[in-house]
């Protein structure tokens, strides 16, 4: 048995890419209401609300956007405090620091890996309160005592009594200093395949979305934004949008600046059509007459900041040496390799579009979004308006879709300013237009690799120009040959458009820039690809990371290495399954999760099939495993989607897409056949909603060599580009 100290503390300190966590404590000892308690009910901490009729509530902190963080953070509750879980009810949190310290956002693939130990504490606790009171009133030892389906049971004679049933003496007693945490042969839920009522809600279509909060004498507002970021509003004329039926008034919507932490800010300037319904809105927007000023970046393309990119190449800002010092091998290099990979601009188009509801009172403002970071959310609020943040409250709802977009906080902005402009509360909605079109994105990436290489074209060392100081969590380096990485350019750099995280973050360009490049050092060492890696990986020490403290641990290549060994086996490596069938392999870590994939092709008259992706995730312990398989299901397909579909093109400082007819996704007929399999782990659970994305172009791309013996180093994809060998 684990024992945890009720006191004990985790600490997580500030992250960058997919979201920010500040330093700071946070109590998991239980806690009581600061007013008198409802006799009906008793809350032993954040997580846990226990009524008398024996309703258990499991208050999530983390946001749910349809990967099921929900679900299996309440396997977790129902395990440790054995309640039942299809009666578990779940509700999602405000946003608290004072409740829930910085352990709220959800980014990163973090959700299930921070709360792992934080929430079975909660529960464990509550559980011991539980089984002392049951002690109590049956006058007998808790040590005969057990908690199952929302009861405690006596195991000498099957005496039995519910939760709320135990309230009225629960609630007076002193919670114990230690608890003991269930073995993992004693759960009934994690590491099972299984749903909640939240999933059967979702299924059948009756989970509420922010998109659907109403309040009384609420106003619905559309915003025309500017085209062009940095542009500014020079005129407009509202005449025809203030005739249509329903608008009730025209805004001139003020910019608010761009945070040094651009997750906090950032409204473009626009002007807000207010209306008593959303289709008014739209239809008052679309009347209205707008003059622009496109401001620095009118007439770029993204071809303007490609230059600006190569040409700063050499302007580097910081120079990292990692794992070993790398000059001295490039002094002994015989030859050497260079390759430069592009990825573009992406956008995350959320099947629920952005959209926020504020009501702005003077003295506190209430928001009802779906944010992946309501405690930021809170924070920034406070700060635009000037409030307190316990004046603030953010009721965070169930999203269609997030993938780092909804880490942002300027659509709630939006909602605010105009709630304080019109006194009423106000529900902002994006369309699908804004979504697309003038939205934030993933930015625009080159990424240059070269490596030093002996006589035998076996690698030296390695050199990396590009976005990162330096490779840790999301963007690990696992492989082990010295290396040196240059820092040539800010990461939130928002030359041409503003940036927005987009699912799995740097790691994309890094990610495909790395694995391709392995594949080609493989070939210049005549080796085969897997085995290459696999005597790299062994050759590898344990990387420190856990420093990071976006990162559980540090990087072990031995588990990246045992991933490898099995997708080689799953898939049969060097076993094609037909004669014109050829395959590309990448391995990956991500923050403390290794994913492997090797992806299985056909060319034929410059059509490129892919028939099968085979992928193996070390997640530590699979707490829903076929939650798992599907987040790996959809990593994978969205990150095909960035290597075959149109990307985010930019004219005249403008995106030219608009909607989902220019702006295509996946279809379910183009995608190929994928198989996901689990490494079992006593590890803790880490991330799986991200791992998988970087991987999967470079896996493909190695393929196509492997097919064509052509380099294709740029997304997105197409047989008849220019290739760049």
């Amino acid at each position: 048995m684990n024992k945890l100290n009720r006191r004990h503390f985790l600490r997580i300190s500030s992250i960058s890419g997919g979201g920010v966590l500040l330093s700071t404590l946070i109590p998991l000892s239980c806690s009581t209401k600061q007013a008198d308690p409802d006799p009906f009910e008793w809350e032993p901490n954040f997580f846990i609300r226990i009524d008398t009729d024996n309703q258990i509530t499991f208050s999530c902190s983390q946001s749910e956007l349809g990967q099921g963080t929900s679900v299996g953070l309440s396997m977790i509750v129902a395990d440790e405090l054995g309640a039942k879980l299809e009666d578990l009810n779940i509700v999602f949190a405000e946003g608290s620091e004072e409740k829930f310290d910085h352990l709220q956002d959800t980014g990163g693939s973090n959700g299930l890996r921070m709360l792992w130990g934080p929430l079975r504490e909660a529960a464990a606790t509550t559980r011991e309160i539980l089984l002392e009171a049951a002690a109590q009133k049956w006058v007998c030892d808790k040590n005969q005592l057990y908690t199952e389906d929302g009861k405690v049971w006596h195991k000498n004679n099957d005496q039995s009594i519910e939760f709320g049933q135990l309230l009225d003496m629960a609630k007076d007693l002193v919670a114990p200093d230690e608890v003991s945490l269930k073995d993992k042969k004693d759960f009934k839920y994690i590491g099972r395949s299984v749903q909640s009522r939240k999933s059967q809600e979702i299924i059948r279509g009756r989970l509420p979305y922010s998109i659907d909060v109403q309040l009384p004498g609420m106003v619905y507002a559309a915003i025309q934004r500017c085209p062009v970021w940095k542009g500014s509003l020079l005129s407009f004329d509202d005449a025809a949008a203030r005739a249509i039926p329903g608008v009730l008034d025209v805004i001139e919507m003020e910019p608010t600046e761009l945070q040094a932490m651009d997750y906090r800010g950032g409204v473009r300037p626009g002007v807000a059509v207010i209306a008593e319904n959303t289709w008014a809105a739209f239809e008052g927007k679309k009347a209205l007459e707008i003059q622009w000023d496109l401001g620095p970046n009118a007439g770029k393309t993204e071809n303007d900041l490609r230059k600006e990119l190569e040409n700063s190449k050499n302007n580097t800002q910081q120079v990292t040496y990692d794992i070993k010092d790398a000059q001295q091998a490039y002094r002994r290099g015989k030859s050497f390799l260079e390759a430069r990979y592009e990825s573009p601009f992406q956008v995350n188009a959320c099947m629920e579009p952005l959209n926020a509801v504020a009501d702005h009172k003077g003295y506190k403002v209430e928001i009802w979004a779906g944010t992946q970071a309501p405690q930021l959310t809170r924070d920034r609020i406070a700060e635009l308006t000037e409030l307190p943040p316990a004046a603030i409250t953010v009721h965070n709802q169930p999203s269609g879709g997030g993938f780092g977009r909804r880490y942002f906080v300027d659509y709630v902005e939006e909602a605010v300013i105009l709630s304080d402009i019109v006194k009423r509360p106000v529900k902002v909605t994006w369309s699908r237009e804004d979504t697309i079109g003038t939205n934030k994105y993933h930015p625009f990436r080159t990424e240059y690799w070269s490596a030093a290489l002996d006589e035998r074209g076996y690698p030296l060392a390695l050199s990396h120009h590009g976005v990162v100081e330096r490779p840790n969590g999301f963007r690990p380096y696992p492989y082990g040959l010295p290396a040196v990485f240059h820092k040539w350019i800010d990461y939130q750099n928002g030359n041409l458009l503003p940036r927005a995280s987009w699912r799995s973050v740097a790691a994309h360009p890094w990610g495909l820039g790395l694995e391709c490049f392995i594949d080609e050092l493989a070939e210049k060492a005549g080796r085969d690809p897997v085995q290459f890696r696999l005597e790299l990986l062994d050759k590898a020490e344990i990387v420190p990371q856990k420093f990071h403290p976006w990162v559980g641990d540090d990087l072990y290549p031995k588990k990246l290495k045992r991933t490898l060994e099995v997708a080689a086996e799953k898939a049969g490596w060097g076993k094609s399954s037909g004669s014109n069938v050829f395959q590309g392999v990448s391995s990956f870590a991500y923050n403390t999760s290794y994913c492997s994939q090797i992806a299985e092709v056909s060319v034929n008259n410059d059509q490129l099939n892919i028939h099968k992706v085979t992928a193996v995730i070390d997640c530590g312990l699979a707490v829903n495993p076929s939650q798992v398989k599907a987040q790996i299901e959809g990593s994978i397909i969205w990150g095909l989607g960035a290597l075959l579909k149109e990307p985010i093109r930019v004219s005249n400082g403008a995106v030219i897409q608009q909607n989902f007819h220019e702006y295509e996704l996946m279809r379910m007929q183009e995608c190929p056949e994928i198989e996901v399999h689990i490494i079992e782990s006593e590890d803790p659970p880490s991330g799986t909603g991200e791992p998988a994305v970087p991987g999967i172009a470079p896996a493909v791309l190695n393929a196509v060599y492997a097919a064509t013996g052509r380099r294709y180093r740029t997304l997105p994809f197409s047989l008849t580009q220019q290739n760049n060998s």
